[in-house]
């Protein structure tokens, strides 16, 4: 099975402790939990904006 590299040094000659570096902030952020979602509010919160339920009121 071939592999292609995630990245490659394309100048200078890093060592091993500047590419562990990098290997553990591109891991850190490989294995962050993406942000959670907003909570959906419900249409029958008196904090939504106009909508179906208030239309009758005019």
């Amino acid at each position: 099975m071939d592999t292609v590299p995630v990245f490659r040094v394309l100048r200078g000659d890093p060592e091993d402790a500047e590419l562990a570096a990098l290997v553990a902030v591109f891991t850190a952020l490989a294995s962050a939990a993406p942000p959670s979602p907003a909570p959906v509010r419900s249409a029958w919160s008196p904090r939504t904006s106009k909508t179906w339920r208030t239309s009758t009121l005019r």
